[in-house]
């Protein structure tokens, strides 16, 4: 079998290939027949027209800044209305209620269809004194309410 021939012979100085000589340039300052000048009026127009279009554009963001928050203004105008109006009928219909439910012969005729009738005798029951008391401050006082029981115990 034979063996793997080398990749890289080191036996051969590297070969760089050859370049040709750059021819040599100077600059020298000045103006040319190709440069070309801007008028500075010319220059001062551009600058002018950029700010004006720049001005114009902020102009144009504020005006629709003002005119979204107008219209969400007026939705939330219109929201609010439209709950005072629901607020307004729904105190209606509670009036209404309230007087129908108030009134003694509506009440008479609702108790005689559950079949409720009324009470035969009244009673009323007597507590007596309440013996809890409170001081200035509005705590409850045992000392008070001690001096009031035994009061009422007599």
């Amino acid at each position: 079998m034979a063996g793997a021939a080398p990749a890289f012979s080191y036996n051969y100085p590297e070969r760089v290939p050859e370049r040709p000589a750059r021819p040599r340039v100077r600059v020298v300052p000045g103006q040319g027949t190709g440069t070309q000048t801007i008028p500075s009026s010319v220059v001062f127009l551009a600058k002018t027209v950029a700010v004006v279009l720049v001005v114009a554009a902020l102009l144009s963001f504020a005006r629709i800044a003002i005119a979204s928050a107008t219209v969400a203004t007026s939705m939330q105008s219109q929201q609010l209305s439209n709950q005072i109006d629901d607020a307004r009928s729904s105190g209606s219909n509670l009036e209404v209620q309230q007087s129908s439910l108030s009134n003694p012969t509506s009440v008479k005729t609702k108790a005689t269809g559950l079949k409720m009738a009324a009470p035969e005798t009244v009673g009323v029951i007597d507590l007596g004194t309440d013996v809890v008391a409170t001081d200035d401050a509005g705590n409850l006082s045992l000392s008070k309410s001690v001096q009031i029981a035994a009061g009422a115990a007599e």
